[in-house]
């Protein structure tokens, strides 16, 4: 099932159990949030009789979550059930246990659901679902919360517009999807800022310009940048980047780590592109999102693996003189002027 399909679920109603998996965790808490309202309602004084929330860490999780399930809803028709889990931690006798539970949830006066970490839950793939995705299938609804593509963060970045009346051109969606690494919580707490700043302001389309003035730049964006500055040669620009750095009074070493950190991944991303990789395979490699793959891959196109390895070797020289010397910044400012140009194809 899709989040698609699990929107539709809600307007009908709920009915049932229901299994999230995927890595998406703010999918996750959103349509868990949504869930649980369209069960209980929206009074937090009456929900809170028929609300349980429970961790699989807890001790007797399990007997906590049946007894959860058989209770009798007070003031009110159903009960909503959340059972956070890392499915894949469980013995084969609690698994056991566990399917019980679930076939013995009445689906008329009780929603449960089931709530797996990144990780929590092994799906198989699209052609070969797991053996445990066959055994949960049975008997609840899995509902598949991965990350997003650019596509899908689009229409979603649309649809959260809409509510206030407002539009982004692509252009603009594409560089707000960049600065905030496409990670759905970041995205929201900019979306809420560009929200408020164009309602204020009479903005009914909001572009490039706008974004890039009221949006806020992450630190892993920001380090993606002045690494790519730096393999690209442009020393100005990557200068230019370290003096912000330098300015606001930022570790050296942390600064240094955060661009080592993606030359690394850009190295990867390299030899896998050098096998033939394409976005959705360097995406699943090195999990990562399919728009900061398609990122790296442009970054690193007409570069060998050889060249980001010996970026990658001066980074880890340049971290060296910085644990072992007073030169600081220096040694970052040297790192960015003795990486040549990446030559053009002609």
């Amino acid at each position: 099932m899709t989040q698609a399909d699990f929107r539709k679920e809600l307007k009908s109603g709920l009915s049932g159990t229901y299994l999230f998996y995927g890595d998406e965790e703010y999918l996750k808490k959103f349509y868990a949030g949504r869930a649980q309202v369209h069960t209980v309602g929206d009074d937090p004084d009456l929900a809170s009789w028929n609300t349980h929330i429970i961790s699989a860490d807890a001790d007797a999780a399990l007997g906590e979550l049946e007894a959860a399930t058989l209770s009798v809803s007070m003031m009110g028709d159903r009960s909503f059930v959340r059972y956070n889990a890392d499915l894949t931690s469980l013995t084969e006798e609690e698994t056991e246990l566990l399917f019980d539970i679930i076939r013995g949830v009445d689906p008329d006066s009780t929603v449960l659901l089931i709530v797996a970490p990144p990780g929590g839950f092994d799906p198989g793939t699209a052609k070969k679902p797991s053996k445990m995705f066959k055994k949960y299938e049975a008997v609840a609804k899995l509902v598949d919360l991965t990350a997003q593509s650019p596509a899908e963060l689009r229409k979603w970045i649309a649809r959260r517009l809409s509510q206030d009346s407002l539009e982004m051109t692509p252009d603009a969606q594409d560089t707000l999807v960049r600065r905030c690494t496409d990670n759905m919580f970041i995205l929201s707490g900019e979306l809420d800022k560009l929200s408020a700043y164009c309602l204020a302001n009479n903005i009914s389309v909001i572009g490039t310009d706008t974004v890039l003035e009221i949006s806020s730049v992450t630190a892993e964006e920001d380090a993606f940048a002045l690494a790519n500055a730096i393999l690209e040669g442009d020393r100005r620009r990557a200068l230019s980047v370290l003096h912000i750095h330098k300015m606001h009074r930022e570790s050296a070493v942390m600064v240094l780590a955060s661009v080592t950190r993606c030359i690394c991944d850009m190295m990867t991303v390299a030899y896998l592109a050098h096998e033939g990789a394409d976005k959705q395979t360097v995406a699943r490699e090195m999990k990562m999102h399919e728009y900061r793959a398609g990122l790296y891959l442009a970054a690193v196109a007409g570069s060998p693996p050889e060249r980001l390895l010996a970026a990658a070797k001066r980074c880890r020289e340049a971290d060296l003189k910085l644990k072992s010397t007073s030169l600081d910044y220096i040694a970052l400012e040297r790192l960015i002027c003795t990486i040549p140009a990446k030559r053009r194809a002609r």
